[in-house]
């Protein structure tokens, strides 16, 4: 699966969305197929691939290399960095 896919269906799946999902159904839900259409339906996808872009973004790729001292190409690490750091600027992950 191609590292793009797994990173959204992550945030679809995760607790975030199962929070703002069971939150306008009124009730718990855990059901995937109800996660995903939540995260289509109430504009998850469409902010996803805005934070996509700017976590792969040159700016961010920047950031992430001061921060690990080398060049980082790996999506993960920049979806990570971007994730726990912030849009854009410099901090330190928590290990």
């Amino acid at each position: 699966m191609h590292h793009r896919v797994r990173m959204q269906l992550a945030e679809a799946l995760g607790p975030v969305n199962r929070w703002y999902c069971s939150q306008s159904c009124g009730r718990e839900v855990a059901n995937p197929d109800e996660l995903l259409a939540y995260f289509v339906r109430s504009g998850g996808a469409k902010d996803f691939a805005a934070r996509y872009l700017a976590a792969m973004s040159a700016d961010n790729r920047w950031y992430c290399s001061q921060y690990y001292k080398h060049d980082v190409h790996d999506p993960q690490i920049l979806w990570d960095y971007y994730i726990s750091c912030g849009r854009p600027k410099p901090c330190t992950i928590a290990s």
